[in-house]
């Protein structure tokens, strides 16, 4: 069976140079054509991006610490103590922000049946129709393999790009960013949340954070429709209580009940997050939520005015 050049109503273009791909998925122009594996289709530039087509071939692809735990093998003591480690390490913030499915909300009653692109899915489903989840790594979510950088899409094809944390994890935060911008219809919305004083995740495959105003200059071709902190002091509290112990020995066993108590200690300091509303300059992760510009992008001097460090609650209408 031949490969459709869509998906869920939406062209697809080839990586490197744009060209709407072939059934097929072949581009005319410089002669690629990109594999499905196992119904994903593969659309990734070789030649600008850290992933390579070949890595995905044989179902594999890259896998980060934050993907697979569905299938975590362990068994016994090893997986009660995972899954325990997890809620602890999950424990939500008490500081509340509007999430993607209030961004869409909000999208949809301006705009009937809008299509949504997120990037970044991992194995969450924003539930909704009309919208293209994608990733670099396979997942139950995922419609097509793609890299921020070169979004395989045309452009104008769509009302909201969902980004959540995504940025930190990529080489060329604002080249993304731009791409963002292109595939988005006019006056199309983003919504994006990326860490700010967070540790490390991922390893390697984390290059960047960003504080509040950077993260406001991050998307200044946008107008700001409403922004905030994701996760506030207490959360940094307790990635950094944790960090400290596990700095304190290399030895397996201290590094093993270091960890423990790290975890413990989460929960109740992530407690503390709303009620430190002086925070922004000491949050875990800030949000944005925009609405593509018409001519120029914000200003430096615009954006240094607009500057607060008590951004208080939002609500998205």
């Amino acid at each position: 069976m031949t490969a459709p050049a869509s998906l869920h109503g939406v062209q697809l273009c080839c990586p490197r140079d744009g060209a709407a791909l072939q059934d097929g998925l072949r581009c005319d122009v410089c002669g690629t054509v990109y594999p499905v594996v196992g119904g994903v289709p593969v659309l990734i530039n070789d030649a600008n991006s850290v992933f390579a087509v070949s890595d995905y071939l044989q179902g594999a692809g890259y896998v980060g610490p934050s993907y697979g735990r569905d299938g975590d093998g362990a068994g016994g003591l090893r997986r009660i103590w995972r899954r325990w480690a997890r809620r602890l390490g999950d424990a939500p913030s008490s500081l509340q922000h509007p999430s993607a499915a209030d961004a869409l909300a909000c999208v949809a009653r301006h705009v009937a049946a809008p299509r949504v692109l997120v990037i970044g899915s991992g194995g969450v489903r924003l539930g909704a129709e009309g919208v293209l989840h994608t990733d670099v790594a396979f997942g139950p979510a995922v419609d097509a393999i793609a890299d921020a950088h070169d979004l395989p899409f045309p452009p104008g094809s769509f009302d909201l790009v969902v980004a959540v944390a995504v940025l930190e994890h990529v080489a060329e935060p604002t080249r993304c960013v731009a791409e963002i911008a292109r595939v988005l219809k006019p006056g199309g919305h983003v919504y994006a949340v990326t860490p700010f004083l967070q540790p490390v995740h991922m390893g390697a495959h984390d290059f960047t954070r960003f504080t509040p105003i950077g993260h406001r200059r991050l998307f200044r071709a946008f107008d700001e429709v409403a922004a905030g902190i994701a996760m506030g002091a207490g959360s940094v509290a307790a990635w950094s209580l944790g960090g400290v112990l596990m700095s304190v020995s290399a030895r397996p066993a201290w590094r093993r009940m270091a960890r423990a108590a790290g975890l413990l200690c989460t929960p109740p300091l992530r407690l503390l997050d709303r009620w430190l509303p002086a925070a922004a300059d000491h949050a875990g992760g800030c949000w944005f939520f925009g609405r593509l510009r018409e001519g120029a992008p914000v200003s430096d001097r615009a954006l240094v005015a607009q500057y607060r460090v008590a951004p208080g609650v939002v609500v998205l209408r």
